[in-house]
């Protein structure tokens, strides 16, 4: 056990193994450079990923690195259409100021509209973020969603499974390719664990997803038989 637990550090902390596994995670989805010009007027919905309420705080230091990083994608998309909107999505705990509020005060702090933004203030994952766009808006319209490029894959596939048509925006990327500087390397760093933790996350996040969604199409089989029988 203790030649096993050394062998696994040794793996997540100095190998460039998480680094690499990150990398093809990340690759899946390209940045978004640009909005379609066949999209009149887009919804940018930017997923949340925490925040506190400190009153001391202007809204962006209340939001984490993370957040914050979403929305300045989000931002940036925004200002390239002159119709776009930004929503906020997100709950907070014990009665606080919700997510999606502190979000999109943030955006208003820095420029955006304020009848440019709306605010999904109810989901708590990313599973009933989808649900709560599907709820308010429906599925008839595209909407470019932003998130972390390691959490896009799970997120597409919620937003996929209530049959939304989403455009995929990464932000946050866990891995930079700088030509000078190899990030596949032998280095110790606690940021190759923290990589390893946030993989791990999400591939068990997407197991998850898979379960729960193939379930319920199982259920939803026989409902649909007995309608057309009848």
């Amino acid at each position: 056990m203790v030649l096993y637990a050394v062998f696994w550090l040794l793996m997540v902390s100095i190998s460039p193994l998480p680094v690499y596994l990150a990398k093809l995670e990340e690759s899946q989805y390209p940045s978004l450079w640009t909005i379609p010009d066949t999209l009149r007027s887009p919804h940018i919905l930017i997923l949340g990923a925490g925040s506190s309420t400190d009153p001391k705080l202007p809204p962006n230091n209340q939001l984490s690195t993370t957040t914050l990083s979403r929305l300045s994608e989000g931002i940036r998309l925004y200002r390239q259409h002159p119709k776009a909107r930004l929503i906020g999505s997100g709950n907070a705990k014990e009665k606080r100021t919700p997510q999606a509020k502190i979000v999109m005060n943030t955006a208003v702090a820095m420029g955006v509209s304020p009848s440019d933004t709306l605010q999904n203030t109810t989901p708590f994952n990313t599973e009933s973020e989808a649900l709560a766009y599907f709820n308010r808006f429906g599925n008839q319209s595209t909407v470019i969603l932003v998130t972390s490029a390691l959490h896009m894959p799970r997120a597409l596939f919620w937003f996929k499974a209530n049959g939304i048509n989403a455009i995929s925006a990464p932000t946050d990327h866990c891995v930079k390719i700088d030509p000078e500087d190899s990030p596949y390397n032998w280095k110790p760093s606690t940021r190759k664990i923290e990589i390893t933790a946030a993989l791990l996350h999400e591939w068990a996040g997407m197991i998850y997803a898979r379960i729960k969604t193939r379930g319920s199409n199982k259920k939803a089989a026989p409902r649909a038989k007995t309608q057309k029988d009848s």
